[in-house]
């Protein structure tokens, strides 16, 4: 039978420790916000434990991330569409306009320094 969702752990694991480095958290720092062991959050970044439904919603809340994020399959993904792409839109979704702006206007300066580096 041919399911239209099923959990990719793997992936999970790959997008969790992906959102916590982007959030310049250490693995104790993200224990102690979601009220797990450092060993705990160690073992989920590696695939060695399978996170519970709370655990994943508490990781999303604390990195601020759509979890859909981290369930999204890799097949549903687009071609167009990268894990950095998603996590960097999920990271934006959540700012006020002014901070969005503020984004633009970093992103625009990395541009103009990187290409006058060349």
């Amino acid at each position: 039978m041919e399911h239209l969702y099923r959990l990719d752990y793997k992936n999970i694991a790959k997008k969790i420790k992906a959102a916590r480095k982007s959030a310049n958290l250490t693995q104790a720092e993200l224990a102690e916000k979601i009220d797990i062991s450092t060993n705990a959050v160690a073992k989920l970044e590696n695939n060695l434990m399978t996170p519970s439904l709370q655990t994943l919603i508490n990781i999303a809340n604390i990195l601020d991330l759509d979890i859909n994020y981290l369930l999204k399959d890799d097949q549903t993904i687009s071609k167009e569409e990268t894990y950095i792409d998603m996590l960097l839109n999920t990271l934006i979704s959540n700012l006020a306009s002014k901070d969005k702006e503020f984004m633009i206007h970093i992103i625009n300066g990395l541009k103009l320094y990187y290409s006058s580096n060349k």
